[in-house]
């Protein structure tokens, strides 16, 4: 979504457009759309009506990016899964919970396997704590034929008592799947619904396949921090993840969650960082 200042400025442009190109007034090219008769001051109303309409058109083609999506969410066989930030941009890091970069490899590498284990090719953006930009994680999922996009995240909120799951979508294509994700996150004893909603993030909002983004939980509540510090939880967080994906695929019942190994050692760096967050989605 453009700033309103970029708005303005878009709006500026338009206006310039008509006058350097056309060279005619608004309030004539207005009195083409309007019955005869109209009043000057009608006229000069439609008129920023008309440059109203034309900023509003150019701003949604700038937020949309022009991205020719398509729905492969019912044939996908590749499943992209992101884990959120990395290398330099640490995320959601509270004194008593993990970094959000170290919990969201995590949860993706547990959710990466899971797929592979019911016959899915996976790609993974990250696989190791490494910085990948925006747009070059989007680029690597909208490399992938016949895909789908998964971008593992934990949240952040002032507030320490702001708790619950939120899942992320752009493209009508991917509506469903999120909020497969969604309620297969809230059968874990105590989840909150956040609910499902549209978004303006980059890797949902310019990827060209079905594109999610799971918040699975505030790093900032200490409840959920506690609970993100879990493997065993992580292991859940990813099995419901990985669930909900294979049934948009083939439909309920079909999943069978293979075998738990036994869990990987799990060593972030705890206490004494910095408190705050880096929110790059």
């Amino acid at each position: 979504m453009l700033s309103i200042e970029s708005q303005a400025r878009v709006a500026l442009d338009v206006r310039c457009f008509y006058r350097k190109s056309m060279n005619v007034p608004l309030s004539e090219i207005a009195s083409l759309f309007c019955p005869s008769g109209v009043s000057p001051r009608m006229l000069n109303h439609a008129a920023r009506l008309l440059l109203l309409a034309a900023a509003f058109a150019l701003t949604s083609c700038a937020s949309s990016g022009g991205v020719a999506r398509k729905d492969t969410s019912r044939t996908f066989t590749t499943v992209v899964v992101d884990a959120g930030h990395g290398g330099k941009d640490a995320g959601a890091h509270r004194r008593y919970g993990p970094p959000e970069k170290v919990v969201t490899l995590d949860v993706a590498q547990r959710l990466n396997r899971k797929l592979r284990e019911s016959q899915f090719r996976t790609v993974m953006t990250r696989t190791s704590d490494v910085f990948v930009p925006l747009d070059q994680r989007v680029a690597i999922g909208n490399r992938q034929e016949n895909s789908i996009f998964v971008s593992v995240h934990f949240n952040d909120a002032p507030r320490r008592r702001i708790h619950g799951f939120e899942t992320y979508y752009a493209s009508p294509y991917a509506r469903r799947l999120a909020q497969r994700i969604q309620r297969e996150l809230l059968t874990l004893p105590g989840a909150r619904d956040r609910g499902v909603r549209t978004a303006n993030f980059r890797v949902v909002r310019n990827a060209v396949y079905p594109s999610v983004l799971v918040e699975c939980g505030f790093l900032s509540n200490r409840k959920e921090a506690a609970q993100a510090r879990s493997a065993a939880y992580r292991e859940m967080l990813a099995d419901k993840i990985a669930k909900a994906i294979v049934e948009e695929r083939y439909g309920p019942g079909v999943y069978n969650a293979p075998p738990q190994p036994v869990a990987p050692p799990f060593q972030p760096t705890l206490g004494g960082g910095p408190v705050g967050t880096g929110r790059s989605r």
